[in-house]
């Protein structure tokens, strides 16, 4: 296979990204495979090439170590690179060569794959240089947008770790995504295999003592990776003979060196400055312990070297070393200075016999990032980019419609074209024209957001005829076809945005609408809780209205239903109707108030005692006749709410059938 790697950092320059490359590239051409770098170097005209490296002109940017930024556009390198007949595409970086390498899968048709190295949103203090709020959120945001876009353009994306799966898939990321660690040559890292002499001819040229013990950092000097915390940490070791050794360059060297200082730590920190890369595993062997206090690693190359080279690693707790720093087995977690230089000294204090088992310990966590295994699950990932790129589909004829875009696209498996509406964001950003190929996977998603696109437009059309509350809009999107959770989010997110979607303006509308009605206020917040609303902001809108209109609408109610209480004494309506109110939503307090005062037309309770007498007589009189029947009579009465003296007078100016009563 031909394969193009691609990236805006290659050797001799160190760092992670470098190792990965260099790592694959050797394995790569080990199994027999042909491995061009495209990369970039320092110069504003001319592109080089030595052997099978094309290294594009870049501009250096000292400001941010050194990082070499190229334009994109290479239209004699792109001619360069199709000579190579490359089967596929492997992008390190996303910037300038990254982004050049895009545009020439798109050109030649070749499918691509890609390594997500860097976590970007921790490195946006290099452009946030006064520490403002609102470019942080701005520039974050950007770093979302931005690796979603570019890791939903290409067949497959690899992460180096499930800590990087998990943030691209908080991206939002489509694409398929491959854990893959980097792998390493393991053995380069032996210090059984290392010139002893040279070890200690290093430690001796750097002013080591024998009995010196060496913690070693080793990797870029730059605030993300929070070096001042074991720097710190070294103001509470108690041994002179500990010494930390920081080997590396990068743009907070002098700044740390300044730190050390005001700490009175010169004599036990030593900063060796940047080192050829072919040293490493020396310093690395110089050492009896690794500590990194970063946070922002995809993989943390820097951990699985020290490993390899037999180091405990001392690092704060982060998901890139879940299977990597076992606490008291193969290295030490801390949280704060204090911690690490606790934990040091525990280390330091153990007998050799302990310290060999946590060195062997260390080197058995690495086995996993074998540079053949590596090799083989990345050669998985080609070959299946391969296979999705070559089940594509051509863009046979392309129609606008509305703010949208239709295409219709076919491939050699199907008789019948596909139509597909997409959003002009897609259609620009795929720059699809007539005969362009869109690998499955695209098409795939293509069609989901046709879906969610559906959706959209059909929300609108429904709040186009009446408002709806957030929930009930997204009760209606759970009953569509294929939408996920997340695909709902952002429909409401979308909809809310653009004002469609207004809670508040519904909340407020309803309640002027039920303020002029008989609704209560606990009717009106009761109604609105159920389409969403919360109850607190329900409540604190309805404060804005005042009791006496809340009685007012009270007692029109009342007045509404006094009609519905009949044959019961006045005590007994005036309560039955302040119930009802109370039902309707309305304050006990107020709902009694409005019962008291109605106004009946016969306040006398006699007419109504007579019909509900007249009435208990006609439906106990079949069953029950003299005394019980009277006995039944005068306790419905009773029961009615009128005074037991009204009804045992009116019970005596009644004539009863006497003989019945004697029985």
């Amino acid at each position: 296979m031909r394969i193009g790697l691609f990236s805006d950092t290659y050797a001799p320059e160190i760092n992670g990204v470098v190792s990965s490359i260099l790592t694959l590239q050797k394995e790569l051409e080990k199994h027999g495979h042909e491995v061009f770098v495209i990369t970039n170097r320092k110069g504003f005209l001319t592109t080089q090439r030595e052997g099978n490296v094309l290294r594009l002109p870049g501009l250096e940017l000292k400001w941010l170590y050194g990082y070499k930024l190229s334009t994109p556009y290479h239209f004699s390198a792109r001619d360069e690179i199709r000579k190579m007949d490359l089967d596929v595409i492997h992008v390190h970086t996303e910037f300038g060569v990254g982004m050049f390498a895009r545009i020439v899968a798109k050109y030649l048709n070749i499918p691509v794959v890609s390594t997500y190295h860097t976590m970007y949103e921790d490195y946006t203090h290099y452009i946030n240089r006064f520490d403002i709020e609102e470019i942080d959120i701005i520039s974050k945001k950007f770093v979302t947008t931005f690796s979603r876009m570019i890791s939903d353009n290409v067949q497959g994306v690899i992460a180096p770790s499930e800590k990087t799966k998990e943030t691209l898939l908080k991206y939002g990321v489509k694409t398929a995504i491959y854990i893959i660690p980097t792998g390493l040559e393991l053995d380069k890292f032996e210090p059984a295999q290392l010139d002893q002499g040279r070890i200690e001819q290093m430690r001796q040229e750097l002013g080591f003592a024998k009995e010196d013990r060496i913690v070693a950092y080793i990797g870029r000097i730059a605030p993300e990776k929070s070096i001042d915390i074991p720097i710190e940490g070294f103001r509470h070791v108690k041994d002179p003979h500990t010494k930390l050794m920081i080997v590396g360059g990068g743009p907070q060297l002098e700044e740390l060196k300044r730190l050390a200082c005001s700490y009175g730590l010169q004599e036990q920190i030593c900063f060796t400055g940047v080192k050829p890369r072919e040293e490493v595993p020396y310093f690395y062997a110089m050492a009896d312990a690794f500590v990194s206090a970063s946070l922002t690693e995809t993989q943390g190359m820097t951990y699985i070297e020290a490993l390899a080279s037999h180091l405990p690693v001392f690092a704060r707790p982060d998901d890139v070393l879940k299977d990597l720093v076992i606490e008291g087995e193969s290295g030490f977690l801390f949280q704060t200075p204090q911690e690490f230089a606790q934990k040091l000294e525990v280390y330091l204090a153990m007998g050799e016999e302990e310290q060999a088992q946590m060195r062997e310990k260390a080197r058995s966590m690495v086995k996993p990032y074998d540079g053949n295994m590596f090799y083989t699950k990345v050669m998985s990932v080609y070959y299946q980019a391969i296979e999705d790129f070559e089940d594509s589909y051509e863009v046979i004829k392309i129609k606008a419609t509305d703010d949208y875009m239709r295409i219709y696209v076919i491939n050699d498996k199907e008789d019948e074209p596909m139509k597909i509406t997409i959003s002009l964001d897609d259609y620009f950003l795929l720059k699809i024209q007539k005969h362009t190929l869109l690998d499955r996977n695209t098409v795939n998603e293509l069609q989901h957001k046709e879906l969610i696109l559906h959706a959209y437009r059909s929300c609108i059309r429904k709040l186009s005829i009446r408002d709806y509350t957030t929930k009930e809009m997204r009760q209606y999107l759970k009953g569509q076809h294929g939408l996920h959770e997340e695909d709902m989010d952002q429909l409401i997110h979308d909809l809310t945005h653009k004002g469609y979607l207004n809670d508040y303006q519904y909340m407020m509308g309803k309640i002027e609408k039920m303020q002029h009605s008989y609704q209560s206020k606990g009717k009106i917040i009761k109604l609105l809780v159920e389409k969403g609303i919360p109850h607190e902001d329900v409540a604190e809108a309805l404060a804005m209205f005042n009791d006496d209109e809340e009685s007012a609408k009270a007692m029109r109610m009342a007045e509404k239903l006094k009609h519905t209480v009949k044959d019961k004494s006045m005590k007994m309506k005036r309560s039955a109707i302040a119930q009802k109110l109370i039902h309707q939503g309305f304050e006990t307090s107020i709902a009694t108030h409005a019962s008291e005062e109605l106004f009946f037309e016969d306040e006398d309770d006699s007419a109504a005692l007579r019909k509900a007498m007249e009435k208990a007589i006609r439906a106990n009189m079949r069953k029950y006749h003299g005394i019980q029947l009277k006995n039944r009579v005068i306790h419905a009465c009773i029961k009615k709410g009128f005074q037991s003296s009204d009804v045992l007078a009116m019970c005596e100016e009644m004539e009863w059938d006497d003989e019945e009563m004697d029985m």
